[in-house]
């Protein structure tokens, strides 16, 4: 196999036009390293400009007939090294994209089941505190609702203490058992939150 070493690059072009494998050599040689940090630089990943050198020079192979003779060696191979980095930034410039709407979408889609199951939680928790007994109900919502302390409760009803606090703590044991122990908590949270 001859050395090309020395050879210009028009003459390289004129040889790998007739189908030379060690023009085309010669040419990888030569060019391969620049061609790698120059498009390295712009992606800033080792193997996306790898891959992208590697693409421009099997698309070299592919055309060597239809080279054209009147563009020189290195401003083609640049060419087609950035053309090649575009191409990748637009197919991940797409791909983000299409991530960020499929977040968007899941996020939406994740919140409204939230919405809609705490909806239906909130329904069956006042669905049960109405269910209570008159008084029971009323201290409760003095409570948990207004905020009252029982003793403020005790002075608004004219009951004792004792009485509130008894009341209370029967709406919260009959809450309890209707609503089961994951709801009766995240109720309770819900209030300490308020």
């Amino acid at each position: 196999m001859r050395n090309y070493e020395h050879v210009s690059d028009m003459e390289l072009v004129y040889l790998l036009r007739s189908g030379s494998e060690a023009a085309f050599a010669e040419i990888y040689q030569r060019y391969q390293p620049l061609l790698y940090n120059y498009v390295y630089r712009k992606l800033q990943d080792k193997e996306e400009a790898r891959d992208a050198v590697q693409d421009v020079y099997v698309n070299l192979w592919k055309c060597k007939d239809d080279f054209p003779i009147m563009t020189t060696l290195s401003g083609y191979l640049f060419k087609a090294t950035l053309n090649k980095a575009l191409g990748i930034f637009r197919h991940k410039k797409i791909t983000w994209a299409h991530e960020a709407s499929f977040k968007e979408t899941t996020n939406n889609t994740s919140s409204t089941d939230y919405m809609i199951r705490e909806k239906e939680i909130k329904e069956t928790i006042q669905k049960e505190i109405d269910a209570l007994p008159g008084k029971m109900r009323e201290v409760f919502l003095l409570r948990h609702k207004d905020g009252l302390s029982n003793k403020q409760i005790a002075a608004t009803l004219t009951l004792s203490e004792h009485t509130v606090a008894t009341q209370i703590k029967n709406a919260l044991r009959v809450l309890r058992s209707k609503l089961g122990i994951v709801v009766y908590l995240v109720y309770l949270a819900h209030l300490v939150e308020k």
